[in-house]
């Protein structure tokens, strides 16, 4: 089977555990349990990065895709899967560097003697979160678009 089909099913596989992950780190914080938020959401961070380190390495042994033989719908649907994971880093980051902010306050802590946390920070990381996650949900549906094409190509 061709190596760049292979490497997108890995990467829609990762995919796919990461936003499971993002999901239930949403469950957990709801329920109060704020480390395994923090431990999942961290996870699912490492998981882009392993795929960005992954999709470096597939460009410069593998090689770009080639466009010439996608439709029109196709280009597109990877372009609206690119801008989702460009947001849900963007957005996630912020996400990050405000849970980071966030880490010595009571809300996190649990400790009275600790500052409560800033209304709009928290406001800030829910929406950044959210945002995040709602943009790796859409990643993930618009990668199996993809996938499910270049599947058709090869097939």
């Amino acid at each position: 089977m061709e190596a760049r089909f292979l490497f997108w099913c890995g990467a829609l596989a990762n995919m796919g555990l990461m936003v499971a992950l993002m999901l239930d780190a949403l469950r957990r914080v709801r329920r109060g349990d704020v480390a395994g938020h923090r431990r999942e959401m961290l996870l699912a961070s490492a998981l882009v990065v392993v795929f960005l380190v992954a999709y470096v390495l597939k460009s410069a042994f593998i090689g770009r895709e080639d466009f010439s033989v996608w439709s029109a719908t196709q280009v597109a649907t990877l372009r609206f899967h690119e801008v989702c994971v460009l947001v849900m880093m963007l957005a996630g980051g912020n996400a990050l560097r405000l849970g980071r902010a966030l880490g010595h306050t009571r809300i996190v802590t649990y400790d009275a003697a600790d500052p409560p946390a800033p209304a709009a920070k928290l406001r800030w990381h829910r929406l950044s979160g959210r945002t995040a996650v709602v943009a790796a949900a859409l990643g993930l549906a618009s990668a199996a678009g993809v996938l499910a094409a270049m599947y058709g190509r090869i097939a």
